[in-house]
């Protein structure tokens, strides 16, 4: 009977055990061998289902239920699947056949495969028994060789004796507890070592999930809350699934990822909690506040990992995570969120979010760059990493369409996967007209928890705001709705549906601009808005010409058909627009009487004003922000009679008006609060400008301006004085008065000395006098006790008084291309000093003070281009200096110990004597180093810096010894000098960005077949007369080619390994005369041909063929006899010639604009 069930189960596939959920899917991670009767019931089942409760896919085999002669099936693909192979050696282990063929199987793929790991366990025996040196396991082995055969059990034996080398742990050193602690931990910390690369579908997130692993710093002991916000569909929920993925194995199985919180039951998502982390089958639940004490509780003094998805208020924080001394330390808690409202104070600043003494780390969810998203939706659509020529120019039109929004990226490619080239066309027409309803229905989360204010002030910002300043934006919502609107801004900012740059410039990602404009059109579902803001000057036109105005348009970007024209608009067109708040008019006139038109309006920017101002009675009583520009303003415009009446006017700005000498009078604007005057010809400014007392912003910039009047003393709420005048000799004495002054902002001007009462201005946190004559600072300079920020770059300063000791809030100290001879040593006297620049400051000699040293608050160092000798040995003192730049310092002998805190470094090793072994600087992530060394540099320590992204090493004159790279798995940036591409006997698989410096032979490809991530190829100074490419083309994403300073090479062979890129830049190849090929490049979209002498033609056949090609330039190619027929692509073609002295009269076979020496084809 026994032999018969044999013969049936032996084509059976094997059985398996009960594992990880997704075990058999995902594949297994760790594989337990061993001999069930001996070991099952005590270290087998503690070692499985703790690794179980880990997340660990673990496979346990039934070895008693196994039959036959062979390894297959599930059994088999387990056994490949595994990283970790756990031997369990027992007593009658050698007896069982199955044992000793999954020994056999293990050992020999780990022979081929360094990613396996096996781990002995010598539970009652000791190695020699495995080793063979006993009795123990030969007596049955001898029974094996007789019923298996001779070479069976040979193999076997080989296997036995090969593990019995690894080191393994044994029993009776440990106990059964300890050493399962000890194998659970180091099965944990392997697993997490081999974990650390990004799935290859989670497109674009390693530089992510480097960038968040920093926050979460696993080895800090203490307990913390990783936000990471940003708008719907950017990418939050697959991040945080990456790290969960990443770390969880750290954490003993006190693990729970929590999704979609924000549309879950509470009291559900409570037990979830307990039964994952506790694993237990279930919790009983009723109440919430029941659900809060037993987490509390249960929780209380465990190291766990928590992931809360998509919350977005206050309560679901509190009801499921609490506060940090719920757990034990080193617990993580991971928050995604598109709002971080809740977490704000009320009544706080902008960026200062609470804390609550919760250890709250945020992280903001970057936009993905062009390259990952042209992956990312190719790999939807078309299953690879980049799209063949036909599809090139309809897959980037569709990306800009989707605004590398990954959510839409994946869901409109993976709709157009398979489909034909027109079916992706007709999408591309609907997505310009019609945003995809998965996206939408995303992104409409955010738009539906604002409030209606907030709403509108959305929607105001996506039509007509973005990439504008956001303070004027904020004085027109003031104005509409009554009460200061900032905060308004923060929410939106908070919620991720803007952006505020730190030049106040507002920003909105293109997804989220189109669903407002969906929102707002005519015919959107939202009725209370729609057809509300006309942001299309085209269909504003048709509204107002047609005299279809209604109540509900509250704002227009009105243009007008024909600029050349003046169009005149009349009274009856807008008097539908009962409720119009906004108004952007570029070009026309207004003509016949308007009263009672514009009396809601609050915003009116008008560009290219006529001279004749034909309308009357404007009535602009709560008109709020003005903006005026146009070749005909002048002091006497007749439209400023019409216009200046406007009594709640708050911002006034005149740009680009040539005409205008002088400012109109401001008597009748008494309440302006910005004042901006950009007109190159401007002189004078009225004297009534010293009745503006509610002035807090005043900007001057004009070629023509030269004197300020002392009258600017009387502006006493004045914050911001912002000066471009380059004919500006001094400040007068009274700028002293401004004692509310916040910003001095001085640029382009012939000042040589500042006022001795700039010391008044006790509150002034920023000063720039840049690109001026100013030789020196007056000593009042100390009593600036909320200095901020001293910038002086580019002005003629020599020196620094000492009494800067004084100021004890400066953080930002600006001395570039100053002629500065030395840093006082008072600056160590500047404790809160974060950035220290002195780039390009050619007089700086000597020594830099050892005081230096005391600057603890030190983050950034610039000191390229000095003439300085030496560092002080007191630099490795600045405990937070994360970048120290000495590119060009010549000059240095020696680099004294540096601080393991740097992640960029920059230096010149020419002049150096020996070059430090920097091995300590773990947290480098960028390093350069050129220059002509004194003798060969010892680099071995390079390889010791595994956190390494950049890396430049160019030696002059000189041979690198060889060197290994490839352990500094993190590199995607790599310069360096290759004499002998042979010295470069290792590089990184990661690596993306290659520039081989000083090649003088033949590059062997080969030894760079591994770089499969590889886009960009750089050769300068290549030193011979050919070149080959041989392997390139296996690299997928591989798509531009530069060569520059070549100064040998005749041709360049563009081979089909080359068909793929997308750029290819020659410059200063002064005897090239032909490339090959070029014709077969079809997927080439930028050619770049600079300085290269010798080329007459730079095809022998025409390029038509290149239908993706979008620049060809062509500079200082005095050879050049004729430009080869282009193709005629459906989108310009821009050609570009310049300094070609043979091509000086081109006219070529087709259509050009001609625009002195730019050619455009059309």
């Amino acid at each position: 009977m026994k032999r018969k069930r044999e013969r049936e189960e032996t084509t059976t596939e094997a059985p398996t055990s009960n594992s990880h959920d997704g075990g058999s899917e995902k594949g297994y991670e760790v594989f337990l061998n061993f001999r069930g009767p001996d070991t099952r019931l005590t270290i087998v089942d503690t070692l499985y289902n703790n690794m179980i409760r880990m997340g660990i896919r673990t496979f346990k085999d039934n070895e008693e239920l196994r039959f036959g002669e062979k390894i297959e099936g599930g059994l088999l693909q387990a056994i490949k699947d595994s990283k970790i192979y756990i031997l369990i050696f027992s007593k009658n282990y050698s007896s069982s056949k199955w044992c000793l063929r999954e020994l056999a199987h293990i050992v020999e793929l780990s022979r081929d495969n360094d990613e396996k790991v096996i781990l002995p366990i010598f539970y009652d025996v000791d190695v020699n028994d495995v080793k063979l040196e006993t009795e123990l396991y030969q007596k049955a082995l001898r029974k094996h060789k007789n019923i298996s055969g001779k070479d069976v059990a040979k193999n076997w034996k080989m296997a036995l004796r090969e593990v019995g080398k690894i080191k393994g742990r044994n029993l009776k050193d440990h106990g059964l507890d300890e050493l399962k602690n000890l194998i659970i931990k180091e099965v944990s910390s392997l697993l997490w070592t081999r974990q650390t690369d990004v799935p290859n579908h989670l497109v674009g997130f390693k530089d992510r999930m480097d960038e968040i692993m920093k926050q979460f710093d696993l080895e800090a002991f203490d307990v913390r809350f990783i936000v990471v916000h940003g708008m719907g569909g950017i990418g939050k929920t697959t991040l945080a699934e990456a790290v969960f993925r990443q770390i969880s194995p750290q954490f003993e199985g006190h693990c729970c990822f929590l999704k979609d919180v924000r549309t879950r039951d509470i009291i559900y998502l409570q037990n979830k909690l307990l039964s994952d982390i506790l694993q237990l089958s279930c919790t009983n639940i009723s109440f919430i506040d029941e659900g809060v004490d037993m987490i509390k509780m249960r929780l209380h003094g465990k190291k766990v990992l928590i992931v809360l998805d998509d919350i977005d208020n206050r309560d679901q924080l509190m009801r499921l995570a609490g506060e940090p001394n719920w757990y034990g330390g080193g617990s993580r808690i991971i928050i995604t969120t598109r709002n971080i409202e809740f977490l704000a104070k009320e009544g706080e600043d902008d960026n200062v979010l609470a804390s609550d003494n919760r250890h709250f780390s945020f992280y903001t969810m970057p936009e993905m760059n062009w390259d990952d998203a042209l992956q990312l939706f190719c790999d939807r659509a078309l299953g690879c990493a980049k799209p063949s020529p036909d599809y090139m120019d309809i897959t980037e039109k569709l990306i800009s369409a989707l605004g590398g929004l990954p959510l839409a990226l994946d869901v409109i490619g993976s709709t157009l996967r398979g489909k034909c080239q027109s079916t992706w066309e007709d999408a591309l027409c609907k997505l310009k007209k019609v945003m995809n309803e998965d996206v939408k229905k995303k992104l409409m989360i955010s738009y539906e928890a604002l409030e209606p204010n907030q709403q509108q002030i959305y929607l105001d910002i996506a039509c007509f705001f973005i990439n504008n300043g956001k303070t004027t934006a904020v004085k027109y919502w003031d104005a509409v709705f009554g009460y200061p609107t900032r905060i308004e801004l923060n929410i939106l900012k908070r919620m991720s549906l803007i952006k505020i740059f730190d030049d106040d410039t507002l920003w909105m990602h293109d997804q989220l601009r189109d669903l407002a404009r969906n929102i707002v059109h005519p015919e959107s579902q939202e009725i209370h808005v729609r057809g509300s803001r006309l942001w299309s000057p085209k269909d504003a036109f048709r509204v107002v010409q047609r005299e279809m105005g209604t109540k509900d348009i509250v704002a227009l970007n009105l243009g007008t058909p024909k600029p050349d024209k003046m169009y005149r608009f009349k009274h009856k067109q807008f008097v539908g627009l009962v409720n119009l708040k906004f108004l952007r008019l570029d070009h026309g006139n207004f003509e016949g009487d308007f009263k009672d038109i514009f009396s809601e309006l609050r915003w009116l920017s008008w560009s290219h004003c006529p001279s004749e101002f034909q309308g009357t009675n404007f009535g602009l009583k709560n008109l709020a922000v003005l903006m005026l520009s146009g070749n005909n303003i002048t002091e006497n415009w007749e439209g400023w009679s019409q216009i200046m009446v406007a009594k709640q006017l708050k911002v006034l700005q005149l740009k680009d008006c040539p005409s205008l000498r002088k400012t109109p009078k401001f008597s009748t604007i008494s309440r302006l609060e910005r004042l901006i005057l950009r007109c190159a010809q401007l002189r004078k400014i009225d004297k009534s400008i010293s009745n503006l007392q509610h002035l807090d912003y005043l900007e001057i910039e004009s070629r023509r301006f030269a004197v300020l009047p002392n009258s600017v003393g009387n502006l006493v709420k004045v914050k911001h004085l912002n000066l471009r005048c380059p004919k500006l000799q001094k400040l007068p004495n009274s700028i002293g008065k401004l004692e509310l002054l916040l910003e001095l902002d001085v640029k382009f001007s012939e000042i040589r000395e500042l006022p001795h009462s700039i010391g008044n201005l006790k509150r002034l946190k920023v000063l720039k006098i840049t690109n001026c004559k100013l030789k020196k600072l007056p000593a009042s300079i100390g009593n600036l006790q909320s200095l901020v920020k001293l910038d002086l770059q580019e002005s003629d300063i020599m020196s620094l008084p000492n009494c800067i000791e004084n100021l004890k809030m400066l953080k930002v100290l600006n001395l570039n291309f100053t002629n500065i001879s030395e840093i006082p040593k008072t600056i160590g006297m500047l404790e809160n000093l974060k950035e220290l620049c002195a780039f390009g400051c050619k007089y700086l000699e000597g020594e830099i003070p050892s005081e230096i040293g005391a600057l603890s608050a030190l983050d950034f160092l610039d000191l390229s281009l000095g003439h300085f000798s030496r560092l002080p040995t007191t630099i490795n003192q600045l405990t937070n200096l994360q970048e120290l730049r000495l590119s060009f310092c010549y000059w240095i002998q020696q680099l004294p110990k540096l601080p393991k805190t740097l992640r960029l470094l920059r230096f010149s090793l020419t002049s150096l004597t020996t070059i430090p072994d920097l091995s300590n600087l773990t947290n480098l992530l960028d390093l350069d180093m050129r220059g002509a060394p004194v003798q060969q540099p010892n680099i071995e320590w390079l390889a010791k810096l595994c956190a390494l992204r950049k890396l430049a090493l160019v030696v002059e004159d000189m041979t690198l010894p060889p060197i290994n790279l490839s352990s500094l798995s993190q590199l995607q940036d790599l310069e360096i000098t290759c004499v002998d591409s042979q010295s470069l006997t290792g590089l990184p698989s990661n690596l993306q960005r290659l520039t081989l410096v000083d090649v003088q032979s033949p590059i062997d490809w080969s030894l760079f077949s591994n770089l499969e991530n590889l886009s960009d190829l750089m050769l300068h100074k290549y030193q011979l007369g050919e070149i080959r490419f041989d392997v390139i083309g296996k690299f997928k994403k591989f798509n531009e080619l530069r060569m520059w300073e070549c100064p040998l090479l005749k041709t360049l062979p563009v081979l089909p390994c080359l068909k793929e890129i997308r750029r290819l830049c020659l410059m200063e190849l002064p005897q090239l005369t032909k490339i090959q090929g070029l014709e077969e490049l079809k997927s080439l979209r930028d050619f770049f041909i600079r300085n290269c002498n010798s080329i007459k033609w730079v095809s022998e056949t025409s390029l038509s063929k290149l239908q993706n090609l979008n620049r060809l330039e062509f500079y200082g190619c005095g050879s050049l006899e004729g430009v080869p027929d282009l193709p005629h692509t459906k989108t310009s073609c821009h050609l570009t010639i310049k300094e070609c002295s043979r091509l000086s009269n081109f006219d070529g076979p087709y259509p050009f604009r001609r625009d002195g020496q730019r050619f455009f084809h059309l």
